[in-house]
């Protein structure tokens, strides 16, 4: 016959679990808030290659990039990619990004996805 400290301790313990794992769920869940259809974000990023094929620009690197990470999020990329100089971009997408998807832009932007490109979100701007 189990003690009863034994079987507190075990309730105890399973509790603890269940409310671990609840936190963790919401810690790592993708929940989407409601963004305005007309809505707009500008995507910053700066971006630089070492090693790429000779034929391979940045601008087509980083356009190949954001057009493919777009397929993750609920936006489209609204007009070109501007290329500010230094390896800076810029791209506005609409409609804007909740926060769920913009963490899930930043880990597909960042992420080596194109062999020797690196590019780092330095953004997300308010767009008119």
């Amino acid at each position: 016959m189990r003690r009863p400290a034994q079987i507190g301790l075990g309730i105890v313990g399973v509790a603890l679990g269940m409310v671990g794992m609840v936190a963790l769920r919401d810690a790592t869940l993708s929940t989407h808030q409601h963004v305005d259809p007309a809505s707009r974000v500008t995507l910053v990023v700066d971006a630089s290659t070492e090693g790429a094929e000779s034929s391979q620009t940045l601008q087509e690197m980083v356009d190949a990039l954001l057009h493919t990470c777009r397929l993750e999020v609920a936006a489209d990329i609204a007009g070109p990619i501007e290329n500010e100089g230094d390896g800076r971009f810029r791209a506005v997408l609409a409609p804007s990004l909740d926060e769920s998807n913009r963490r899930q832009l930043r880990g597909c932007v960042e992420d080596w996805t194109i062999d020797h490109l690196l590019v780092e979100v330095v953004a997300f701007e308010p767009s008119p």
